[in-house]
C-alpha cells in the first residue's frame, strides 16, 4: 500500500516536472525567436504612460489610458507569418493609479482637456420639443445625454424610448436622488433602455445629491457651461474641451441647437455622451 502511494507521488512529480520543462523549454524557444526579440526591441517606442485622474477640492477630472504592445499576442499574430510586422502589433490599455472609475464623491465638471471632446445635456422638465430637439441631434449625427425628470419617466415612459431609440443616453433627473424615489424611475429605465442609469444632475455643489448618488455608485455632474435663454453666446462665450453644456428643452434651445453644434465643430471638438466623456 505504501509502495502504490510513493509509485503515484513519483508519477505525479514526474508529470508535473513534465509540463514545467515542457513550458520553460517553449518560453526559452520564444524569447529567442528573432520575431519576438524584435517586438521587445521596439515595444518601448509604442509605450505611453497612462494620466491620472486630477484631484482639486470637490472636483474630480478623469485622466487617461495609457497604452503598451501586447507582447505575448503580438508575437502571436505575427508568428503565423512567419516574420516580424509592425502592422500586426496588437496593444492592450494601461489604467491610471488614480482612476474616475472607483471615485463617486467628487464632482466632475468635465472631462480631459486632452481629449478635444464635449457633450451636450439636455434637461428635460416637461415635454416641450423633444422630438425637435432629437430630429436636430440626429440630422447632425450628434449623441446627446438628456437628465429627464422622474416625473417624465414616470408619465410617460415613451419619452424614454424615443430618446433611448435614437441612440442617445438616457439619465434621471431628480431634486435630490432620494434611493426610495428613484427606485421605479430607474427600474423604468431600465426596462427600456436595458442599461442602469450612471450619472446624477446638479447644477452647483450639493452633498445630499453627492452623497446619495456617492453611495449608489453614480457620478455627480455639474456642467461647466449652464445656458440661458441665449445658449449661442453662452457656448461661444465658455467653450473649451471636455466642456459639459447643459441645456433645456425649450425654445432657446430649439432656435439656437444647430448653430452650437457647428459652432463646437468648427472649434475641433468632438461632441460625445457623458459615458464617452469620462471614458479613461
Amino acid at each position: 500500500m505504501i509502495k502504490k502511494f510513493f509509485s503515484i507521488i513519483g508519477v505525479f512529480a514526474l508529470v508535473c516536472f513534465s509540463f514545467y520543462y515542457t513550458s520553460l523549454a517553449t518560453t526559452i524557444i520564444k524569447n529567442n525567436d528573432p520575431i519576438m526579440k524584435q517586438i521587445i526591441k521596439v515595444s518601448e517606442n509604442y509605450k505611453e504612460q497612462p494620466i491620472n485622474a486630477i484631484l482639486v477640492k470637490n472636483n474630480i477630472t478623469p485622466g487617461i489610458s495609457g497604452l503598451e504592445v501586447d507582447v505575448d499576442r503580438s508575437y502571436e499574430s505575427m508568428k503565423k507569418y512567419g516574420s516580424f510586422n509592425e502592422n500586426l502589433m496588437v496593444f492592450k490599455s494601461l489604467t491610471p493609479s488614480v482612476s474616475v472609475s472607483n471615485i463617486y464623491d467628487k464632482y466632475i465638471t468635465g472631462g480631459n482637456e486632452k481629449n478635444q471632446v464635449v457633450s451636450l445635456v439636455i434637461t428635460v422638465e416637461d415635454y416641450s420639443y423633444i422630438e425637435n430637439i432629437i430630429d436636430i441631434l440626429d440630422s447632425k449625427e450628434v449623441k446627446a445625454t438628456f437628465f429627464v425628470s422622474t416625473d417624465i419617466v414616470e408619465e410617460s415612459p415613451d419619452i424614454v424610448k424615443l430618446i433611448n431609440d435614437s441612440y442617445h443616453q438616457v439619465e434621471l433627473k431628480s431634486y435630490d436622488y432620494n434611493i426610495d424615489s428613484l427606485k421605479k424611475s430607474k427600474k423604468t429605465i431600465k426596462d427600456i433602455t436595458k442599461k442602469d442609469i450612471g450619472f446624477c444632475y446638479s447644477e452647483e455643489e450639493n452633498l445630499t445629491i453627492l452623497t446619495n448618488c456617492s453611495n449608489k455608485k453614480l457620478y455627480t455632474i455639474i456642467p461647466s457651461i449652464k445656458t440661458s435663454n441665449f445658449p449661442y453666446s453662452d457656448v461661444k462665450n465658455g467653450l473649451k474641451s471636455g466642456s459639459i453644456i447643459s441645456l433645456n428643452n425649450n425654445t432657446h434651445t430649439l432656435r439656437e441647437l444647430k448653430y452650437i453644434i457647428n459652432y463646437i465643430n468648427q472649434k475641433g471638438y468632438k461632441i460625445v455622451t457623458l459615458e464617452e466623456l469620462i471614458r479613461e
